[in-house]
């Protein structure tokens, strides 16, 4: 009978084994870190999205609901008369008026029964502006909205 007295535990295949369960362990938890960084983004898209999409929707819901049209534009030696219709949803207040790249003092009147107001509701206005366009009149109103009305003179 052979005896082998070499008993011994044989280290190389206790380390083989145990860097297998140390490198099942490493991947497992790149993959973990991997799903954790990739979620968190893809949430932070989706929330950025849609903020810019309700964002969106609300500016655009303010431009219609302030909707006029110039009904006409008439001037004389030193004021111009702009005519506007209101029908849109919103009340709204002209913060500043611009004739030809300078700022220019104006006055709102309701035109039917010609009292000044400050708030242009629903209705016809005189926007009574206090300079002579050559080529453009820009309205600025209280939200920040810009509109800009091209003139021609015909002499």
């Amino acid at each position: 009978m052979i005896c082998n007295t070499n008993l011994k535990p044989n280290f190389f295949t206790f380390t083989k084994a145990l860097s297998n369960v140390v490198a099942a362990l490493i991947l497992i938890s790149i993959v973990l870190a991997t799903y954790i960084i990739a979620s968190h983004k893809i949430h932070y898209l989706t929330e950025l999205r849609a903020g810019s999409i309700v964002e969106a929707y609300d500016i655009r819901a303010r431009r219609i609901s302030t909707l006029f049209t110039v009904v006409d534009i008439f001037t004389n030696e030193s004021k111009t008369h702009l005519l506007i219709y209101n029908y849109g949803l919103r009340e709204f207040k002209i913060a500043k008026v611009i004739v030809d790249n300078s700022t220019s003092n104006f006055i709102i009147k309701h035109a039917p029964s010609g009292n000044t107001v400050d708030v242009v509701k629903k209705g016809l206005y005189d926007i009574v502006v206090f300079a002579v366009p050559n080529s453009r009149i820009i309205i600025i109103t209280d939200n920040g909205d810009l509109y800009e009305i091209k003139v021609e003179n015909r002499s």
